[in-house]
Order: structure tokens, then C-alpha cells, then sequence
């Protein structure tokens, strides 16, 4: 649902976009904020993920992606939404997996297969590679522009098109 509701938050933003700067004639300063809300949204709910390979795992949020090594984890949790522990004691949240008072109450349970997978992957990579690693956490944080440079032309290009048509 997390996923579904802003993914059809954000086709109907840009429906509603298309017709006003389109059929309707009406703003087209209005079209173009809210082809800015079907890229909020679509970065809300389709982008932000945790997505994790046999070395590493990656949590994105808002288009910036966090990256670190299986070794460099110490655990997985979903005390107060899914939350992944360092070594050295920081800990990266997910806005997709994010806290919820209802999850407080119900023990997280729709973030519980998240959870066991994540916590599989860890298990999997520490057997692979046993030992504690030595040295500093290894976090890469990026800015994913281009993602967000695809999603600006795929929403505000056919917007100018039909603007430009339409005049």
C-alpha cells in the first residue's frame, strides 16, 4: 500500500496536470506544480526502497541512495520502523519502512518479510565472510540525479509539448 497509494497519487497529479495545461486551458503554472507532485510522489513511494546483493545494501530515500558493506552491519531491526545498525553506531532509516504509531502498536508487522529477508542477506554475508571488519564504516551517500533528471523529462516534457500545442 505504501508503494501504491503515492505511485497512483502520482498518475492522478499528472492526469490532472495533462488537462490543465491542456484540454481546459486553465493554469498552466498549476500543470507544472503538480508535475512537480507526481515526481514528489513517485520518489516517495517508488524510488525510496532498501534493496540489498550477497555484499551489500543500499536504502534509498528522496532519490540519495545510502550504500554499505554486509560486514559493516551489525544488525537489522524494526523497533521503530526498519532500521539497519552499524558498527560504529550510526544507523540508516528507510522512508519506505519508516515508523508509524500503528506499527508501534502492532509490532510492525507489515514490515516483518522486509525484516526476515534483510536479516537472511546479513546472516548469508557474515557466514560467507566471517570475522568482525576492522576500521571505519564504509558509507557511500549519493545523490541519484540522473534518476531525478529521467523523471523531470518524463513529466515536464510532454507537459511542454502539450503546452506548446495547445497554444
Amino acid at each position: 500500500m505504501y508503494v501504491w497509494l503515492p505511485v497512483i497519487s502520482a498518475i492522478g497529479s499528472y492526469a490532472c496536470a495533462a488537462l490543465l495545461i491542456g484540454p481546459l486551458h486553465v493554469e498552466p503554472p498549476a500543470a507544472f506544480m503538480l508535475g512537480g507532485a507526481s515526481i514528489f510522489f513517485w520518489a516517495l513511494g517508488w524510488d525510496s526502497a532498501i534493496r540489498s546483493t550477497a555484499e551489500r545494501v543500499s536504502v534509498t530515500n528522496f532519490l540519495v541512495t545510502s550504500t554499505v558493506a554486509w560486514n559493516d552491519v551489525a544488525r537489522v531491526t524494526a523497533d521503530d520502523g526498519l532500521i539497519i545498525d552499524l558498527r560504529d553506531g550510526r544507523t540508516i532509516g528507510s522512508v519506505a519502512f519508516g515508523s508509524s504509531l500503528l506499527g508501534t502498536f502492532t509490532g510492525y508487522r507489515t514490515h516483518q518479510r522486509a525484516l526476515r529477508l534483510l536479516g537472511e542477506a546479513h546472516r548469508t554475508a557474515s557466514q560467507a565472510r566471517p570475522g568482525k571488519s576492522n576500521g571505519p564504516v564504509q558509507l557511500d551517500v549519493r545523490f541519484e540525479w540522473r534518476r531525478l533528471l529521467c523523471a523531470l523529462l518524463a513529466v515536464y516534457g510532454p507537459l511542454l509539448i502539450i503546452w506548446a500545442l495547445s497554444r
